[in-house]
């Protein structure tokens, strides 16, 4: 089936609502075209850029509903190739709504349990290869930390390379799992892209990204699960200040 033909003929529209959450519109709207056989299993989703267009939504909101429904096990990708139905349909990770506070504190929850883990894991097991690629990722944060839309790719990926550093292949696949989604700044820029960018915000998370990244280096594993303890409560009490003023 072709599904950017099938997706015209089945007149998939829709131009999403500003103010709430995009990617979770996406999500709903790509499950209904799949509930409704617009995509059946084995079929390749359009791609990026036609979903861009479709839904006039950023490249940013594409790539966090296709991770949010990669994780409930509905599609998979193939890099390079797109994104196919599956034939799985119970779900395993549900997309939450950045606006959402509560979801976004179980999420940052979630994230202490993990990641605090997996930084003193990492602080412990981190060899040579883990060391040079974390010296990229930071460099990579540092030279896009203060700009709040530029640093979320950044930002994950960080994290992605601690979880990978941390040799415990569990870590890493359930962040790769949940996708940069996890990352709450990442979405809320996209709904409410009228809140001025907060450089104290910013220059604080890249002071705890780097005493993360520096107990890491250090292998000082309390140290390194102190730091990534302090970064996730600072982003819980800085994202609550945020959304309430939305």
């Amino acid at each position: 089936m072709n599904a950017c033909a099938n997706n015209k003929e089945q007149g998939m529209t829709a131009k999403l609502e500003p103010r709430k959450s995009l990617s979770a519109q996406l999500v709903a709207e790509l499950r209904e075209q799949i509930a409704n056989g617009t995509f059946a299993p084995g079929d390749k989703l359009p791609s990026e850029n036609e979903l861009m267009q479709t839904y006039e939504v950023s490249r940013t909101v594409v790539r966090e509903a296709i991770s949010g429904l990669r994780a409930d096990g509905i599609l998979i990708t193939r890099q390079g190739v797109g994104a196919f139905v599956t034939n799985q349909t119970g779900k395993r990770l549900e997309p939450f709504d950045p606006l959402d506070l509560k979801a976004v504190l179980h999420m940052i929850e979630f994230r202490k349990a993990i990641e605090m883990e997996a930084a003193e894991f990492a602080a412990a097991r981190r060899d040579q290869n883990d060391l040079k690629e974390l010296k990229n990722r930071f460099d990579e944060l540092t030279a896009n930390a203060l700009d709040a839309k530029a640093f979320v790719l950044p930002d994950y990926n960080f994290h992605l390379a601690i979880a990978r550093a941390s040799h415990n292949p569990y870590f890493l696949q359930i962040e790769e799992h949940i996708g940069a989604q996890i990352i709450p700044h990442s979405k809320l820029h996209v709904l409410a892209p009228d809140i001025p960018e907060d450089l104290s915000f910013l220059k604080a998370v890249q002071v705890e990204h780097e005493h993360i990244y520096r107990a890491i280096v250090d292998g000082d594993v309390s140290g390194a699960r102190a730091a990534m303890r302090t970064h996730l409560e600072h982003s819980q009490e800085r994202y609550s200040r945020y959304v309430a003023a939305v």
